[in-house]
């Protein structure tokens, strides 16, 4: 009898051994992350912890107060606004009832954007949200108190905010998304035969545009178009400056998500129009301002995946131990109004990928 106790002890007891030694596992080991190299291919990193699962609700009876910081209004913007409030709506945070909302905008220029942060992290905010590139470099700098998390970015390490998505500032998470680039030339060489002059232009402060710019001169390069570029500073420059390279005989006009030209947006649809160039860019919400086509990022969807981490730190965790993501779901408007003025015809894949979408 002795013998069979002890033998059942000696079992539980190992049992209960390697129970510890799996938890103990499950809790300290690394998982893989995919973020996405700018060119669009997958990137899978090391961290030392897994992710959260489901987020705990907030708890009763507690009010939170955010500050968000955006460059000026924009349908994109707008639409990733809507996401992010939805989403955090989902997750128990409500606005006008345990969620306080401050929202100031920059009026579409760069030098306004300081003061506004730095009057943020005075008040009595949880947190901070940048929305925009420009408005997560600022916050680098003038945010020093509150914690960060980003979102409606190009490319967060370009701005400063780390080294890679797991190495960054310690006050700083949230979520990126870097644009279709490649995909947006292949559109243009179907849309325009033989093409060997595009044009675009940007603001060279914004360090999302120098990003996307160089990514897309270099493609541009290796498939032997020449790539037309023209700075800006300001919006008061924009028309003139979409005017001069429409002067240069450039075949389509390309506009990625520069805040400072997307402010003055009806000019470069003006003057692509007047020239009878095609216009593409990579913010859908602009088409049925006077582009031909957007290929780019689901922008709602994004700003959903920002929630998650607003939610995550305004319930205490640390924005260190929050890898950055980079969130991109692709997104094919077409106009079917300027292709008409145009003279020309929409392949039919891109029109039934239009349409899937």
């Amino acid at each position: 009898m002795i013998r069979k106790l002890a033998l059942a002890v000696g079992l539980v007891v190992i049992a209960l051994a390697i129970l510890l030694i799996s938890t103990r596992h499950q809790r300290g080991g690394a998982v893989r992350e995919t973020t996405t190299r700018t060119d669009g291919s997958p990137v899978p990193t090391e961290t030392g912890q897994k992710e959260s699962g489901a987020l705990l609700k907030p708890p009763e009876g507690r009010l939170f107060k955010i500050g968000l910081v955006y460059f000026g209004p924009d349908p994109s913007t707008d639409a990733c606004m809507a996401g992010l409030f939805d989403e955090l709506k989902n997750l128990g945070f409500v606005e006008g009832k345990n969620l306080q909302v401050r929202k100031a905008h920059a009026q579409g220029e760069i030098i306004n954007i300081p003061s506004i942060l730095q009057n943020f992290d005075s008040e009595d905010l949880d947190l901070i949200i940048p929305m925009s590139t420009p408005v997560l470099t600022a916050a680098i700098n003038a945010v020093k108190k509150k914690p960060v998390v980003f979102t409606y970015v190009y490319d967060p390490i370009a701005a400063g905010a780390g080294k890679t998505p797991t190495d960054h500032l310690p006050n700083i998470t949230g979520t990126g998304s870097f644009p279709p680039v490649s995909d947006t030339i292949d559109i243009i060489e179907e849309l325009v035969p033989n093409v060997r002059s595009v044009g675009t232009l940007y603001n060279s402060s914004e360090a999302n545009s120098r990003k996307v710019i160089s990514v897309g001169r270099e493609l541009f390069q290796k498939r032997g178009i020449k790539l037309e570029e023209v700075t800006i500073t300001n919006t008061s420059e924009v028309f003139q400056a979409a005017q001069a390279l429409t002067a240069r005989k450039i075949q389509a006009l390309w506009v990625t998500g520069d805040n400072t030209a997307l402010q003055a947006f009806e000019g470069i649809a003006k003057a692509a129009a007047d020239a009878r160039v095609p216009l593409v860019i990579n913010d859908p919400e602009f088409t049925e301002r006077g582009a031909l086509l957007a290929v780019g990022i689901g922008w709602e969807r994004t700003c959903q995946g920002a929630a998650k981490k607003v939610a995550q730190v305004l319930l205490g965790e640390s924005p260190q131990i929050l890898p950055f993501e980079n969130v991109v779901v692709k997104k094919l408007v077409l106009n079917s109004d300027v292709v008409r003025k145009l003279g020309i015809t929409f392949p039919e894949k891109l029109v039934k990928e239009a349409s899937a979408g």
